[in-house]
Parts: C-alpha cells; sequence; structure tokens
C-alpha cells in the first residue's frame, strides 16, 4: 500500500509520537497519538482497512472513520510522506484506548520553526569566530 518516501523523509516514534523531519525542505511534522499509531502502521506498508477495523474497535469511534482515514493518507501523500509501496500484512492488531484520548481526528501538524537549522551545512556555513551554523543573507 503506502511506505515512507525515504528518500526526503526521516521517521521516528518517541514517547508514542511520530515524528517526520523532510530533510530536503527542512520542514517537520507531528500528530496526535492516535496519528502517531495509525502513522506507523502505514508506514509498515498495513493496508488501510486493516487499521480501519483497529481503530473503530475503540470505544467511540465513529463509524466514518474510514473517511478520516482516508483524508489523513490524502494528506501524507500531498506533503510527500508516504509514496506507494508493498502491502504488508498486520495492521488490524488491537490500539489501546487511550491513544484516542484526544480524538479520532486524524491531524499531521507542519511545523518549519527548526528549518534553517536542519537545512544548515555544518561542513561549510563555518566561521571560526561565529562558530556553526553561519546564517548567510539570501541575495
Amino acid at each position: 500500500m503506502y511506505k515512507l518516501n525515504d528518500e526526503k523523509m526521516f521517521y521516528d516514534i518517541a514517547d508514542g509520537q511520530a515524528v517526520v523531519i523532510n530533510y530536503v525542505t527542512g520542514m517537520y511534522y507531528g500528530t496526535t497519538m492516535l496519528g502517531s499509531v495509525v502513522l506507523d502502521r502505514l508506514v509498515k506498508g498495513n493496508a488501510p482497512a486493516e487499521i480501519a477495523a483497529a481503530v473503530k474497535e475503540i470505544p467511540g469511534c465513529p463509524e466514518d472513520f474510514a473517511a478520516e482515514l482516508d483524508r489523513f493518507i490524502g494528506r501524507l501523500q500531498e506533503t510527500e510522506i508516504l509514496v506507494p509501496g508493498e502491502t504488508v500484512p498486520g495492521g488490524g492488531e488491537p490500539i489501546e484506548a487511550k491513544t484516542a484520548a484526544e480524538g479520532f481526528t486524524l491531524t499531521l501538524d507542519e511545523f518549519a520553526e527548526v528549518q534553517d537549522l536542519i537545512l544548515a551545512d555544518p561542513i561549510h556555513d563555518v566561521d571560526v569566530e561565529q562558530g556553526w551554523p553561519i546564517f548567510r543573507e539570501e541575495e
């Protein structure tokens, strides 16, 4: 189904939170706890239908969650985080109800605060007096 666009993206889960960094643009992305579980399963190549079925087992899940998942996948493709890949078995394993404490809306938050630092070149952007990084004025 899908896989991480590893030509542009770095992905990790830390304390249950997914972090994705686009090392071409310097943008980084985060999501809710439930979004992190869903993203992790998508990155592993699990089928969206299996993931949706697992989420629907959480008490309070809306009937139309599959549409929410489709929208989220669309956003992940739009930002080039996900690209087509092979389907890998799994994705339907139970999900703890506490991961949906923030709700069932799957958001993808985009951040640019450290964009300059991520894109800085530690080899060439060094000055003996100023140190690293040197942020040059754009011409």
